[in-house]
């Protein structure tokens, strides 16, 4: 049941949170692992997500094709880069609280608990094994849940939603609240610590 579901599939290739280094900095991870592991989550993610999904390919390039040159005009032009990032740093938030307030509206009424716990099962199984992996090999195993282990609801949602699957968004979104509160919880415990 839940192997068969392509949404979960979605989920489960998508890549890394792209404000992974901007959670980083929340929680006191190390913030160029965080990077570093989000570009190549990226990499793997979107040729994985064409050969998974059978129908998703044209949608899937479009998002590779908008990562691609979005690296190679910032990798190229460095100064320009500098300047303009500060100033359109809002809009990446801005743009994930539309696609997400997109897919609250497209999935709320299929938010059951099948949705939440397959949202559940997937950020348990990705943080987990991405730190025990980090922690193995001697990395940082915050980092690593951050960077590695956790997926982009809005890349996965907005997916979901293009691809035409019914209540497609709804765990994504569940898996968005969840992240949300994980990483809150995590703030706390971190603060204390410290």
């Amino acid at each position: 049941m839940v192997v068969g579901d392509p949404v979960v599939a979605i989920l489960a290739l998508a890549p890394s949170p792209l404000i992974g280094p901007a959670l980083a900095r929340i929680v006191g991870a190390r913030e160029e692992t965080v990077g570093a592991l989000l570009t190549g989550t990226i990499v793997l993610s979107f040729p994985l997500l064409l050969a998974a999904i059978p129908g998703l390919a044209a949608n899937v390039n479009i998002s590779l094709f908008a990562f691609v040159i979005g690296a190679a005009l910032a990798s190229a032009v460095p100064m320009f880069r500098d300047t303009v990032l500060p100033i359109v740093d809002g809009a990446r938030y801005v743009a994930l609280a539309i696609i997400l307030g997109g897919a609250a509206v497209a999935a709320l009424s299929f938010i059951d608990a099948r949705a939440v716990g397959i949202a559940a099962l997937v950020l348990l199984v990705g943080t987990v094994s991405a730190a025990v992996g980090a922690i193995l090999f001697g990395g940082d195993g915050l980092a690593a849940a951050i960077g590695a282990g956790t997926r982009d609801p809005a890349v996965a949602a907005g997916l979901a939603i293009t691809s035409g699957l019914a209540g497609g968004a709804a765990v994504p979104l569940a898996y968005a609240a969840l992240l949300a509160l994980s990483l809150g919880v995590g703030k706390l415990l971190v603060s204390r610590q410290t």
